[in-house]
């Protein structure tokens, strides 16, 4: 799911310009994976980690993704991990200083560049991105188990890698 914190980003002329790209989709699948979506988020409140891992309490959903982010391309401009996640300036900015702040992460001068920043996670905030990937995979795995053949799963895995390859 997209974090919200970066305000309103027109998703409702993006929902209008999927209609008038694929006649194909119907409103009966398009309300079919909204409620379900909806479900699922409440079900799994995987827009509370916290509720999930004390340890993440107070992180937002932007502040995981650049954790995580921080950990798996640790070379990465503080302008790149802005355009990864399309957000502003000012969002990306405000979402540093907290982690900073928290002691999860540090500014680095990037080795790729000398006039920039990149992001290094401290030792706690490998420790927190640590707890955060075993939630992400318990989540999974709850989200798996609903399913109740190998099939299933793994067409559950296929769909879902399709429409996040394709999401922009």
């Amino acid at each position: 799911m997209p974090h919200h914190e970066a305000g309103g980003s027109g998703t409702d002329g993006a929902v209008v310009a999927i209609f008038h790209q694929d006649n194909a989709m119907k409103d009966d699948q398009i309300r079919i994976v909204s409620d379900a979506l909806h479900v699922l988020v409440l079900k799994l409140r995987v827009d509370r980690l916290d509720t999930w891992s004390e340890k993440l309490k107070g992180l937002t959903p932007l502040q995981l993704h650049i954790l995580k982010l921080a950990q798996e391309r640790p070379n990465l401009l503080l302008g790149e991990i802005r355009q990864a996640f399309q957000i502003p300036q000012s969002t990306l900015t405000s979402a540093v200083d907290r982690l900073e702040f928290r002691g999860l992460v540090r500014r680095v001068i990037n080795p790729r560049d000398l006039r920039s920043f990149g992001l290094e996670l401290t030792e706690e905030g490998a420790l927190i991105q640590q707890e955060h990937d075993r939630i992400d995979r318990l989540v999974a795995g709850k989200l798996l188990q609903c399913l109740d053949s190998e099939e299933k799963r793994q067409r559950c895995c296929e769909i879902m890698a399709e429409i996040a390859g394709k999401m922009k």
